[in-house]
């Protein structure tokens, strides 16, 4: 009987042969400084769910809003060159601390088309981000999106850039804050999270960011005015950590990256399908939109101007060939 058993055992190990090796699963955590029903955030994850069934599971990317770690969105760039996060929303005119030589896209006025965004200046631009983000940081974008143009909402109706006198402003940039100071008002830094507390509390009288996280934020309980003045457009971009993306196997980094090329039309086509949303449920919850005129525009661009100068001057020759390329592609 043990002879049999024995022979028994060598015939099924033979015909199984060696257990199959299990696949292993990298995970990667993805932090962005959105809420967590930002639209954004949910394109966010969208893109890490894809990533995950493409590779079969082998690499699994969770996604953390604002609040689930405990960073800021200033803090992303170093968040990631460090490790802590593989994966990072970053969002260059927040981290303007860290690389104010990326920030040319947040120069007023100086690029509000995203369709040239997307087509004409990230091309021109995105190896000198590139060269800049893995020398200093090292670390990698795999993807370029920007939200639409920055609109200005306030608590009160404005009569015209005369009525923005006086008025403080949640701005998260410079350029923001320094435009607001040009026409007689401030411009004060204040997290995402904090922006309709402050503007309940009138800590603020108004606050600038896109259609679609002021419609996310439902601003249309705290606002009654949307000025749109297409001021600027956000650049963002998806950073991964060079060396979490080099220790992935061959074959899953190159579908990550694939996914990455893949998925930025698709940020382009929902953000901008959320942007003409988010602009008509606003007016349809009794906001009042209104567009800046060709005059108010001309009189921005000529007051704001020297900004460009002065932020050019000031970074050197890397922000000079960035701001030099995005005019060029955007005007």
């Amino acid at each position: 009987m043990k002879a049999f058993l024995g022979a028994t055992a060598l015939v099924i190990a033979a015909s199984v042969g060696p257990a199959p090796a299990v696949a292993q699963t990298t995970e990667w955590k993805f932090y962005t400084y959105f809420a967590n029903n930002d639209k954004p955030t949910q394109l966010h994850r969208a893109f890490s769910e894809d990533v995950g069934k493409a590779t079969g599971g082998k690499l699994k990317i969770t996604v953390y809003s604002s609040g689930e770690l405990p960073y800021k969105a200033s803090d992303v760039l170093r968040t990631v060159a460090s490790n802590q996060v593989e994966i990072g929303d970053v969002a260059f005119g927040i981290v303007a601390g860290d690389v104010p030589e990326l920030n040319a896209f947040a120069m007023p006025f100086a690029c509000t088309s995203v369709e040239k965004f997307y087509d004409a200046a990230i091309p021109a631009v995105s190896k000198t981000v590139d060269n800049v983000l893995l020398e200093r940081f090292k670390t990698a974008s795999v993807m370029h999106w920007t939200m639409p143009p920055q609109q200005l909402w306030l608590v009160k109706v404005a009569d015209g850039l005369e009525g923005l006198k006086g008025l403080k402003v949640r701005a998260w940039s410079r350029e923001q804050s320094e435009m607001m100071r040009l026409l007689g008002g401030s411009g004060v830094t204040i997290n995402p999270a904090e922006v309709i507390p402050s503007l309940q509390r009138r800590v603020v009288d108004g606050a600038f960011t896109a259609a679609v996280p002021a419609l996310d934020w439902k601003i249309n309980e705290v606002a009654a005015f949307g000025y749109m003045l297409n001021m600027t457009l956000s650049h963002q971009a998806i950073t991964v950590n060079q060396a979490s993306l080099a220790k992935l196997p061959e074959d899953v980094r190159k579908i990550f990256l694939e996914k990455a090329r893949e998925w930025a039309p698709k940020y382009r086509a929902e953000l901008l399908e959320a942007d003409a949303t988010a602009r008509k449920t606003l007016v349809e919850r009794g906001m009042k939109l209104r567009d800046a005129t060709p005059e108010e525009t001309a009189k921005l661009r000529a007051l704001t101007r020297p900004i460009w100068d002065e932020w050019a001057t000031k970074q050197g020759a890397v922000a000079k060939t960035m701001l030099d390329a995005v005019v060029a592609a955007c005007n």
